[in-house]
Formats: C-alpha cells, sequence, structure tokens
C-alpha cells in the first residue's frame, strides 16, 4: 500500500515509517498540510496517517478533503492530543482510528493491519523464524542467552524483556522509561545508556555475535536478535555509541 504520513516532528515521523515499512507498505512523509495537498493532487495514497498539530495548521482539516477527494481512503490518526473531546474530535471529522502518542510500535503495527484489512491490502505478514536466542527464567532471575546465563541484574532483566517481546521494532525511550521506571513522557536516554551498555557487554561475552541492540539516533533502540537484522536499523556510529558515552 502507498501510506501518506503526515508528521512534522522528525523523530516520531522515522518511527512511524519504519513501522509501516515493516508491515510492507510504501512510506511518503510530509509535514504541512500544504505539501499533504500537493501529494494528494498527483497522487492517490491507499492509507493515510494524519499528525493534528502541524506547522501550518491542524491536521483535521484535511480529513474531509481527503473523505471527499478520497472516499474509501482508510485515515489513521495519531497525535499527542489524547484527550476524549481530542478523539472525538478527530473521528468526527472523518477518520477510521485514532492513536495517542506514545505509542507501541506493536500497537500501530496492528491498526495499520486493521485499516489495511478493511481496504482489501494484501498483507505481508511477519516471519515465523523471528525467535530470540534469550530464555528468561524470571522466578530464578536468570536470563540466558543459548542456555547460558549471562549475568543481567534485575533492571538490565526488565529492559532486555522489553526488547525481546517485539524483536527487530523501535522501541522510544519514552516507552522504556515508562515501562521500566513508570516515569511518563521521559524523551531521552539518560536513564538508559548506562544500562544498555552493560547489556551489550554481556551479550557479547556470552558469545552473541554483532549488536543486538541497536541505536536509533535521538529515536531509542531496537532489538535485533542473531540471524535477524533489519535494513531500517542501523549500527551505531563512534559519535553514537553507548558504549563509548558510558564508558567508566
Amino acid at each position: 500500500m502507498l501510506v501518506l504520513l503526515i508528521e512534522d516532528d522528525p523523530d516520531y515521523a522515522g518511527i512511524i515509517a519504519e513501522t509501516a515499512r515493516y508491515e510492507g507498505h510504501h512510506v511518503v512523509v510530509v509535514g504541512t498540510e500544504e505539501a499533504a495537498r500537493r501529494f494528494m493532487g498527483r497522487e492517490t495514497p491507499e492509507l493515510a496517517i494524519v499528525d493534528v498539530m502541524l506547522p501550518d495548521g491542524s491536521g483535521l482539516n484535511l480529513i474531509p478533503e481527503m473523505r471527499e477527494q478520497f472516499p474509501r481512503l482508510p485515515i489513521l490518526v495519531l497525535s499527542s492530543l489524547a484527550g476524549l473531546t481530542d478523539i472525538t474530535r478527530g473521528l468526527d471529522a472523518g477518520a477510521d482510528d485514532y492513536v495517542a502518542k506514545p505509542f507501541h510500535p506493536s500497537e500501530l503495527r496492528a491498526r495499520i493491519r486493521a485499516l489495511a484489512r478493511r481496504a482489501g491490502a494484501q498483507e505481508t505478514p511477519a516471519s515465523d523464524s523471528m525467535v530470540s536466542p534469550l530464555d528468561f527464567d524470571w522466578t530464578a532471575g536468570i536470563v540466558r542467552y543459548r542456555g547460558r546465563d549471562i549475568g543481567c541484574t534485575e533492571l538490565e532483566a526488565r529492559i532486555l524483556g522489553e526488547f525481546v517481546r517485539v524483536p527487530d521494532q523501535v522501541l522510544p525511550y519514552a516507552y522504556l522509561n515508562q515501562r521500566v521506571w513508570k516515569y511518563p513522557n521521559l524523551q531521552d536516554a539518560t536513564l538508559l545508556k548506562g544500562h544498555i551498555s552493560a547489556i551489550r557487554r554481556k551479550l557479547r561475552d556470552a558469545g552473541c555475535p554483532g549488536e543486538p541492540i541497536r541505536t536509533i539516533s535521538r529515536v531509542g533502540y531496537a532489538f535485533a536478535p542473531e540471524g535477524l537484522v533489519a535494513a531500517s536499523v542501523h549500527r551505531p556510529t563512534a559519535e553514537e555509541s553507548d558504549d563509548e558515552l558510558c564508558a567508566s
């Protein structure tokens, strides 16, 4: 499917676009109402993902225009405006679904799949081979890599557990901070860097090849188990490496 993503925040645009691409869709990203109108004047999107707060107005202004021009177009609003009134306004404008930021990539993927099904699109299912070589014994507090205890602390195990639940997905800093420490809307990696560095080192010491925890610059982290490396997730540069930033 051709997905039109209307999002002016580059970090969120990257996460949303890669999430949609993971489902097999082609994504075009624009950051303003005017750019969206220009695109719709020459192309026919098959799914639209719309942010509300844009530099030149509200994304909700675009939805009635989309409905008139493309009556069967599935439209998903994705916004930090998460109050009941905001959601009601988005759905009343003509959107098919509404997702609040911050969001979990797995939830967004499921919403995109549901809209694609309604539109009759052919889905691209994730491979059944995406199996983590890690084993968690939560009762004993042990994490094993291919049967070998890697010596994680309880906090490191919780962080690693979040990655394993959704392999090959970008987990934003805010999501991990919320899940691990219960801090809402903490958007940076300050609390995470040292623990990520320690987890990487322990995985290497246990024989894990490559760099299974990838840094997505200024966005978050992604976990790619052995044999599962997505082209959209890059290896950290020397400037981005948390190992260097946290070395002691």
